[in-house]
């Protein structure tokens, strides 16, 4: 069985079922979550490469050492002034070329691309930003912010404009950078008023799932744990609603072993629900494999925090090691489902 210290062995693996399968990153942040800044310059040597300051670029380059503990996260470290240093870094530079660059290392055909809105007339920008960057890109999946400020009788008409002209193929809500508690009659509203929307356009919503330690004040750091997630009704929406991270962002293997519960009851209760694999710690990623129906699963990286391809080997690996059946696994998480939720035919390849 090949291990992480054998990185081109696992590609090898899986980009032969990609030659029947294609494969798709779903959970890929065009823009740095925490400040949403999408102030990029045109580079004067790539097509559509957009860069800040004077930083060259430099494509993906795969680590033949990346070690099987390795850890993604960025947000644990419970430091914002670190986490905005840390994510400045890892979006020097954005746009198509990086994004296709970095599905060409790991061997994927696609990705979503989740911009994430903290304040109001963000979602707009990011919009057209993302327009920009990623114009008639055919590996890229654009999805749209929640529209922070706006009321909830508003939501509708917001996502129904966004989906005419820009689009859009998903919605990507984030309670904790939001600020917006489900357990507050507002929020809750807010986040309801939503799903209705998105299965009237037959959108998926992607929603965090877990915790962010970095955020002031701590109250909405919480946000988007499963324990609060528990009193909306998800089946307003008929489209899929993805939990990002499994519910697990941030937790520790306890606390991980209790959210996997509490997403079991949540699945046995609504059809529409589903999971993705991001950015999650070795040993939650794994129990999260063990402990979750791959039916319900969908491939995510969280990049560009994490290198698509690193995410895609640290998967590659975790499923090797915890699945009675690696093959038919990976070609449900990383193609069948994620094309099921997106309504992405190309993504079933030429099986049927």
């Amino acid at each position: 069985m090949p291990k992480l210290s054998e990185p081109h062995v696992l590609l090898e693996w899986a980009r032969d079922l990609g030659k029947t399968y294609a494969f798709l990153d779903s959970h890929v942040h065009p823009f740095d979550v925490l400040t949403g800044d999408t102030a990029y310059q045109t580079s004067e040597r790539y097509d559509m490469l957009f860069s800040k300051g004077g930083s060259v670029y430099h494509g993906p380059v795969i680590d033949e050492k990346l070690e099987n503990d390795s850890s993604c996260h960025l947000f644990g470290a419970g430091n914002e002034r670190a986490y905005l240093l840390a994510s400045r870094f890892k979006y020097t530079h954005t746009g198509a070329k990086v994004i296709s660059d970095q599905l060409a290392a790991a061997g994927l055909s696609g990705a979503l691309l989740l911009p994430v809105a903290r304040l109001p007339g963000k979602a707009e920008e990011m919009l057209d930003a993302t327009k920009m960057m990623f114009p008639d890109e055919s590996s890229v999946y654009c999805a749209c912010a929640y529209p922070v400020g706006l009321p909830a009788d508003k939501l509708a008409e917001f996502f129904c404009t966004a989906r005419e002209h820009y689009k859009i193929c998903a919605i990507k809500l984030h309670l904790n950078l939001a600020g917006i508690d489900p357990a507050a009659q507002n929020g809750h509203d807010l986040v309801e008023a939503t799903l209705d929307a998105a299965g009237a356009l037959e959108l998926p919503v992607i929603i965090h799932g877990g915790r962010t330690s970095s955020l002031k004040p701590s109250g909405a750091a919480e946000y988007g744990l499963l324990s609060h997630l528990e009193a909306i009704d998800w089946s307003l929406s008929t489209a899929p609603v993805i939990i990002a991270h499994a519910g697990c962002y941030e937790l520790v293997e306890d606390e991980a072993s209790t959210a996997l519960s509490k997403l079991d009851t949540l699945f046995q209760k609504y059809p529409n629900l589903m999971a993705d694999t991001s950015n999650l710690g070795p040993l939650s990623l794994r129990l999260v494999l063990k402990e979750v129906s791959h039916d319900r699963l969908v491939f995510g990286s969280d990049a560009l925090y994490v290198p698509i391809w690193k995410a895609w080997l640290v998967f590659l690996q975790a499923l090797q090691d915890v699945s009675p059946s690696p093959d038919t696994d990976l070609i449900h998480i990383a193609s069948l489902n994620p094309a099921d939720c997106l309504g992405l035919s190309f993504l079933k390849g030429n099986h049927d």
